[in-house]
């Protein structure tokens, strides 16, 4: 009886992955699109909130289909206002210039849950976990597709990521095809914001000590910051305290918040 049961229930569940799929490529090119694309992916998974959005290396980004703001509308206006650089779902697609299906979990540097932009945006954000669908399109855009869950869910099971992950050659093909027909409007510029980043601090540090604040941003520890920089920890720890003097904070909180707060302040131009 029970394997019975078993079956009838991964029939159930493979016949709506079957129809979802087709829905969405009958909906390729148009408006409907992302909404197909999310109930597919919410027959495959339970997922609190969700994003899709594209992201650009010059631009900020377009937001195509979002639950996220209903409820936790302040944090969401400072991801776009600029916090979304230091995302790592952002340094995954954009950065790295990778695609696929990842967690946060395994992307994330060593030190990003003690870091402020865990502290500032994701706590604040009610999230338990997340994973995201990168999908590289054309003219530079990435397509970025966020699934997460509050603490009403438990994290993502391994089951369920092995579910999504079969999902991905098919949400890409999809979403690349999708790409083809689509002609966005203008975007405006974040190259302040990314200038602002790159050059923080460098009227009082050194470079070796810039370097080491860039990492610190995105939550890198100080043994990771040693070893990405092929310098010594006992060195690093050194950088960090004149880092530490000269921007006039007392902690790695206070100078990632620091950082993170002028961040989300700026305008893209």
């Amino acid at each position: 009886m029970t394997r019975t049961f078993m079956l009838k229930e991964q029939l159930s569940f493979n016949n709506m992955i079957t129809y979802g799929i087709a829905d969405l490529i009958l909906n390729i090119g148009e408006s409907t699109f992302f909404d197909k694309l999310t109930y597919l992916l919410k027959s495959a998974a339970s997922f609190d909130d969700y994003v899709i959005l594209i992201y650009h290396p010059d631009k900020s980004p377009t937001v195509l289909s979002s639950s996220f703001a209903n409820d936790e509308l302040d944090v969401w206006e400072r991801y776009l206002a600029g916090a979304y650089l230091l995302s790592p779902f952002y340094d995954y697609g954009v950065n790295q210039g990778k695609e696929g299906f990842v967690t946060l979990d395994e992307i994330v540097p060593d030190d990003f849950y003690q870091s402020a932009y865990y502290e500032d945006y994701f706590r604040q954000s009610k999230l338990v976990d997340e994973t995201c669908f990168a999908v590289q399109g054309k003219d530079n855009n990435v397509y970025l597709l966020s699934l997460g869950r509050t603490k009403s869910l438990s994290k993502f099971s391994d089951r369920v990521l092995g579910h999504l992950r079969e999902l991905y050659p098919i949400f890409s093909s999809a979403v690349k095809k999708h790409d083809q027909t689509q002609h966005l409007p203008e975007r405006q510029s974040h190259s302040q914001i990314k200038e602002y980043i790159a050059q923080f601090g460098m009227e009082v540090l050194t470079p070796r000590e810039h370097d080491v604040t860039l990492l610190l941003i995105r939550g890198h520890s100080s043994k990771a910051a040693a070893r990405l920089l092929d310098i010594s920890y006992e060195t690093e720890r050194v950088h960090r305290k004149n880092i530490y003097n000269k921007l006039n904070v007392n902690s790695q909180q206070a100078l990632l918040a620091k950082i993170f707060d002028d961040i989300v302040n700026l305008k893209p131009s």
